[in-house]
């Protein structure tokens, strides 16, 4: 059993809890500084600065003492390839009863809705697999005791904002 072996030494070398995160981190900032324009239109700028923000997000863990984002981040890429496996299965079974489900679906995405709902499936998952520890931890070592009761205030507040969000104030 060799492949096990392997996998224990990387993760000793801490090869998932910084290296494939910083490296999916720094593709997505730098794939939104890119498609924004924010810094202008320099792939060199762009790759300086998600690098950048790669290393401070990942030095957050050392110096704040929370544990490292690998497990996290495996749970939630996990999770989020079970999702779409369903998904897909499910538009595959559809597909095969529904006639035009691909116009039938740009419809879907044309009122909005459907991308309220990925953000939503999206920040369930993050919160689910841990992902936001780095944040809640943070806090709660700050406030003491109080700080159970700030993070559920906080959370009751999240879900009703993205709930509003969701909703769009249709009637």
């Amino acid at each position: 059993m060799v492949f096990p072996e392997i996998v224990q030494k990387l993760s000793e070398l801490g090869f998932y809890d910084f290296l494939l995160p910083f490296i999916i981190v720094s593709a997505i900032v730098y794939a939104i500084l890119r498609r924004s324009k924010i810094l202008g239109e320099s792939p060199l700028i762009n790759g300086i600065v998600s690098i950048v923000i790669g290393f401070f997000i990942f030095g957050v863990p050392v110096l704040t003492g929370v544990g490292g984002f690998g497990k996290p981040m495996s749970n939630f890429f996990s999770q989020l390839i079970v999702v779409v496996l369903i998904v897909a299965f499910g538009l595959l079974i559809t597909g095969l009863f529904v006639p035009n489900l691909m116009e039938k679906m740009m419809e879907w995405v044309k009122g909005g809705g459907i991308i309220w709902w990925m953000i939503i499936l999206v920040v369930i998952l993050a919160i689910s697999s841990g992902l936001f520890s780095f944040i809640v931890s943070p806090i709660q070592s700050a406030l003491g005791s109080g700080g159970d009761t700030f993070i559920v205030i906080l959370i009751v507040i999240m879900v009703v904002g993205i709930i509003a969000a969701a909703s769009g104030g249709k009637k």
